[in-house]
């Protein structure tokens, strides 16, 4: 063979080996981007899921109040039982207390400066002077007020079923009491020299 034909194998063997292995390093990129794209399409499946259920978690939490207190008005016994209907009353004024207590939590949360403010902005002239010391007073009581309103709104989300409460404080063991003294042996009277 001449120089010029074995240049020419040499470099259609080179083309094939690398048009070869060009082949296989784009189908493994290929394959990676495949995987990638079915592991955000599983993350994206997951969120929608989780997203659809903290919707319907949300929706069940407030039909759920007015659906429990519901069923105990249409609980109350029939009959002139005055103790079953004075039971069933105070069963659905509890309930109702209960959840109205976590409504009077989060307004007294944004009461006092909040309420002060409103009254001054509703006056035909409000004084600016007065808005300004409000707004400072805010600021400074800002942090015990944000803690408040977080609270009440968590024990409103609680009592709604939106969120879950913190478990109860376990009680504190009681100390196991301390060990009496052992006895001392009784004493014995001297003997009486004769």
């Amino acid at each position: 063979m001449s120089g010029n034909v074995k240049t020419i194998v040499i470099a259609l063997v080179a083309l094939v080996v690398g048009a070869v292995g060009g082949a296989g390093y784009g189908m493994m990129q290929a394959d990676e981007l495949t995987q990638k794209l079915v592991a955000m399409t599983q993350e994206k499946d997951q969120a929608v899921q989780a997203t659809d259920h903290l919707r319907k978690m949300n929706d069940e939490a407030v039909r759920t109040y007015g659906t429990n207190l519901g069923k105990m008005v249409a609980g109350v016994p029939a009959g002139d039982d005055p103790a079953k209907l004075t039971d069933s009353a105070r069963a659905i004024l509890a309930a109702r207390d209960g959840f109205r207590g976590s409504l009077d939590g989060a307004r007294a949360a944004m009461n006092s400066e909040f309420d002060e403010l409103a009254a001054e902005l509703g006056n035909s002239a409000p004084n600016p002077e007065k808005i300004k010391q409000l707004l400072d007073g805010l600021k400074q009581n800002w942090p015990a007020k944000e803690k408040g309103l977080d609270d009440a709104s968590r024990k409103l989300l609680v009592d709604l079923g939106v969120l879950k409460g913190s478990p109860a404080p376990k009680p504190a063991a009681a100390p196991a009491p301390a060990a009496a003294p052992a006895a001392a042996p009784p004493a014995t009277a001297p003997a009486e020299k004769k």
